[in-house]
C-alpha cells in the first residue's frame, strides 16, 4: 500500500530503496562505534539544542568526557552533551521508559546550567557510566 502511495505521488521507487539503504547502513555504522549503547534522553532542565523535555530514542556512547547522543529513526544528527559531571544514578521507576528492557537504568548529567536524564538498558549501565576523567 506505501510503495502504490509513493508510486502515485510519483516517487521513484530506486529513491526509497537508496534511502532506506542509507538509513541501513548508518545505524550499522553507529551500533559499532566503540562504546555505543541503544538509550532514551530527555531534558530536565535547562536548554540543551536537540534535546527536549520527552524520552526519545536513539544511540549514545561517550567520547571523553562529551556525551553524544545519536537520534533515531534516520540517526542522521549527533547531538553533543558537555559533561560536568553525573548527579544521580537510580533504576528507572516502572513505566517510566520503554524498549529498553525489565530493569533501565537512569542516570542524571549535569551540563552547564541543564540537566539531562540518560536512560539504557540494565547490562549497558557500565557503558552508561561517564568515563574517568584524566
Amino acid at each position: 500500500m506505501v510503495v502504490a502511495l509513493l508510486a502515485v505521488l510519483g516517487v521513484d521507487l530506486v529513491v526509497v530503496a537508496l534511502l532506506l539503504a542509507g538509513v541501513l547502513t548508518r545505524k550499522r555504522w553507529v551500533k559499532h562505534q566503540p562504546g555505543s549503547f541503544r538509550c532514551t534522553v530527555r531534558l530536565t532542565s535547562g536548554e540543551i539544542d536537540g534535546i527536549g523535555p520527552k524520552w526519545k530514542r536513539g544511540y549514545g556512547r561517550w567520547v571523553r568526557d562529551v556525551f553524544v547522543w545519536t537520534k533515531a529513526p534516520l540517526l542522521f544528527r549527533n547531538e553533543l552533551v558537555p559533561s560536568d559531571g553525573v548527579d544521580e544514578r537510580r533504576p528507572a521507576a516502572p513505566g517510566e521508559v520503554k524498549r529498553l528492557g525489565d530493569q533501565p537504568v537512569v542516570v542524571t548529567l549535569a551540563s552547564g546550567t541543564a540537566s539531562v536524564q540518560i536512560a539504557a538498558h540494565h547490562e549497558d549501565r557500565d557503558l552508561l557510566a561517564e568515563p574517568a576523567r584524566d
